[in-house]
C-alpha cells in the first residue's frame, strides 16, 4: 500500500453531519485524490439551524484540504433533496470525468478501498456487463465465498465507483418502467417474490414522482434492464456510520447487517467469469423483503412505499 498512488477523482457528497463527514474526510486526506468534487445540498428553510450546519461542513472540508488537489465545488443554494442532489452532482462530474469513486458523508472506507476501486475500475473499464464497483458487503458475515469479490444485481452504494459509460444510462425518473414492468429481466434479477414486490413498489414510487429522497434504486433498475451486474467485495471495505437520528434513510441497523470492516488483500484474484452469484442475491433479498407484501399493498393503493401503516388504516376506513 505504501507504493499505491490514487489517480482516480473522488466525489464527496456532504450535507449537514459534521461528525460523520470528519471521519470520512480523514480517509480522503490519507488517500490524497488528485481531484476532489464536493457535492453539497442546500439547507431547508423550515429546519431551524440547518443552514449553519451545512455551512460548517463545507467550511471544515475546504479548510482541511492540505495536499496538492484540484477542488471542484458543486454547492446547491437551496435544498434539492437527497435524490436530486446526489444524482445531479454525479451527472455533472461525469460530464468531465470518465470514471470516479463516490463517497457519502457517512461511509467510512478502509484504506485499501481506494486501491481496490482503482484497480477494479481499470480491469473492468471496457466490460459493458459491469455497472459499478461497490465497497460494501451487507451480509459478509453470513455468506462465505472463495472469491475476492462477487457479482450481484443489487448495487451496494455505500462507497462505490463507476464509469461514465454506465452512468450515462441513468434516468432519475425511470421513464421506461411502465413498459418494462413485465420485462422477464426484472423477474430473473429479483427471483424472491417478496423482494420483487418490494423493489417494484420502489420503482413505482419513483416512476409516479412520489420520492425525491432516493437515487440508487434507479441505478439498480437501469442495470437490470441493460443486463448489467454490480460488483461487491467478499468482505466489506466500508462502514456506514450514519445510523443516527439525522440520517435520511438509515435510522437503525438491521440485526443481520454486517458491521465489520476488513481490508482487501492484494493482488486481487480476478475472476474469469461474469455471472450473478445468485445464491448471494437470494440470501440478501430474503432478508430485505420482509416488508414486501406491505410495500406491494401501498403501491396498489398509489401510496409512497414509506407511507406509515396508519395511513393505510385510515384509507380503509
Amino acid at each position: 500500500m505504501s507504493e499505491f498512488k490514487l489517480t482516480v477523482p473522488v466525489i464527496f457528497c456532504i450535507f449537514k453531519r459534521l461528525n460523520t463527514a470528519q471521519k470520512v474526510f480523514e480517509k480522503l486526506r490519507a488517500a490524497k485524490p488528485p481531484r476532489l468534487y464536493l457535492v453539497s445540498d442546500g439547507a431547508r428553510d423550515y429546519v431551524a439551524g440547518e443552514k449553519e450546519k451545512v455551512e460548517a461542513v463545507r467550511d471544515f472540508v475546504e479548510k482541511s484540504i492540505d495536499w496538492d488537489c484540484e477542488v471542484i465545488r458543486d454547492y446547491a443554494p437551496v435544498n434539492m433533496g437527497c435524490g436530486r442532489r446526489i444524482s445531479s452532482g454525479i451527472s455533472r462530474v461525469f460530464e468531465a470525468e470518465e470514471e470516479a469513486i463516490i463517497l457519502e458523508d457517512d461511509c467510512v472506507p478502509d484504506d485499501t478501498f481506494f486501491r481496490y476501486c482503482q484497480e477494479m475500475l481499470e480491469y473492468y473499464r471496457d466490460d459493458n456487463r459491469i455497472l459499478m464497483i461497490g465497497g460494501t458487503n451487507p451480509i459478509a458475515q453470513m455468506y462465505s465465498t472463495e472469491h475476492d469479490y462477487l457479482f450481484s444485481h443489487v448495487p451496494f452504494m455505500w462507497g462505490w465507483a463507476t464509469w461514465r459509460r454506465a452512468w450515462r444510462l441513468y434516468d432519475y425518473n425511470i421513464a421506461s418502467w411502465s413498459s418494462n414492468r413485465k420485462n422477464p429481466l426484472i423477474r430473473q434479477a429479483i427471483p424472491v417474490r417478496k423482494a420483487y414486490w418490494f423493489y417494484s413498489a420502489e420503482f413505482d414510487s419513483v416512476y409516479m414522482g412520489k420520492r425525491n429522497d432516493i437515487w440508487d434504486y434507479q441505478f439498480m433498475y437501469i442495470g437490470i434492464i441493460n443486463g448489467m451486474l454490480g460488483i461487491l467485495p467478499a468482505k466489506s471495505l466500508v462502514q456506514n456510520v450514519g445510523f443516527i437520528e439525522e440520517a435520511t434513510h438509515t435510522e437503525e441497523v438491521p440485526d443481520w447487517m454486517n458491521r465489520e470492516v476488513s481490508s482487501m488483500d492484494f493482488p486481487i484474484k480476478y475472476r474469469q467469469d461474469v455471472a450473478c452469484d445468485s445464491a448471494f442475491d437470494r440470501q440478501y433479498m430474503a432478508l430485505v423483503s420482509k416488508h414486501g407484501a406491505v410495500a406491494k399493498l401501498k403501491s396498489i393503493l398509489g401510496l409512497d412505499i414509506n407511507t406509515p401503516l396508519m395511513d393505510l388504516i385510515k384509507r380503509k376506513r
